[in-house]
């Protein structure tokens, strides 16, 4: 991972872009739809107060200047088409209102980007920012009654796989209502539920090897127990926030663990292949 992904709140805050051509007018309109009150400018004066700088000019000499001038006082700066004088990338955006979803290529390819905008916009089913929306009208309830965290994440995986969802798509939000206050008013809403052990023996340390049945495991696992030979490219496919250790430490008994032994080559060799 080449650069830190990261979604930043604008509303209300200001923003500056250099320039006066297409580019210049495509960044305002993105920049506005998020919120920010966006000035333009021909060329850098003052940027005290600005949240962030956007060069484009088109210009080499004029696009240097502005990441000088944003750098010297620690504003964030990105410059249309080149990632050599960007502090950050800005991606192709997939908008469904409450979903946000951000395709990056490190600036090296951006077509690429929206080629692949264009296939996920087209996997999302209509609706889906619908179901973000209910969502948040309930996040604080479920906070509020289910405590725990890892209880609260399987009470939210059961109700984005279940009726529930089902109802908000078919856009009868009072239905799904009634259903998730029904949820959250059962005895077993703040309990953490029955731990599960899956073991898994890797035929290599290559992703392309994982069958569907390890990225699902791998995805759903709150432990992942594995051999120090496992390599680094399988335990990317693990959540980010799921605890990875040793496979001989002691497991939680109420988590979904997996359990990763390295490829047997490995193991003889001492290495990850």
């Amino acid at each position: 991972m080449q650069s830190f992904p990261i979604f930043m709140r604008l509303s209300g805050r200001p923003v500056l872009v250099v320039g006066s051509g297409h580019a210049a007018e495509a960044k305002r309109r993105l920049l506005e739809a998020a919120g920010a009150r966006v000035d333009r400018v021909e060329q850098v004066a003052s940027l005290a107060g600005y949240a962030l700088v956007f060069g484009a000019t088109g210009d080499d000499t004029r696009d240097r200047a502005v990441t000088e001038a944003a750098r010297r006082v620690g504003i964030p700066v990105n410059v249309v088409d080149r990632p050599e004088l960007s502090d950050f990338i800005m991606p192709a955006v997939v908008d469904r209102g409450e979903i946000v979803i951000g395709i990056s290529t490190g600036g090296s390819a951006p077509i690429l980007a929206q080629r692949i905008r264009a296939t996920i916009e087209d996997a999302l089913p209509n609706g889906l920012d619908r179901l973000a929306a209910f969502a948040r009208r309930f996040r604080a309830a479920v906070q509020t009654r289910v405590t725990d965290s890892a209880t609260r994440r399987r009470f939210w995986e059961r109700f984005f796989e279940g009726e529930g969802a089902d109802l908000v798509m078919a856009g009868e939000d009072f239905r799904a209502a009634r259903k998730i206050i029904r949820d959250l008013n059962a005895a077993d809403a703040t309990q953490s539920g029955a731990g599960s052990v899956t073991v898994i023996e890797l035929a290599s340390n290559r992703s392309d090897d994982l069958t569907l049945g390890t990225l699902r495991a791998l995805r759903q696992a709150d432990v992942i127990a594995h051999d120090a030979n496992v390599g680094p490219e399988i335990l990317d496919y693990a959540r980010r926030d799921a605890l990875r250790v040793d496979v001989n430490a002691d497991l939680p008994q109420d988590a979904r663990v997996v359990v990763l032994r390295a490829p047997a080559a490995a193991k003889r060799m001492g290495v990850a292949q």
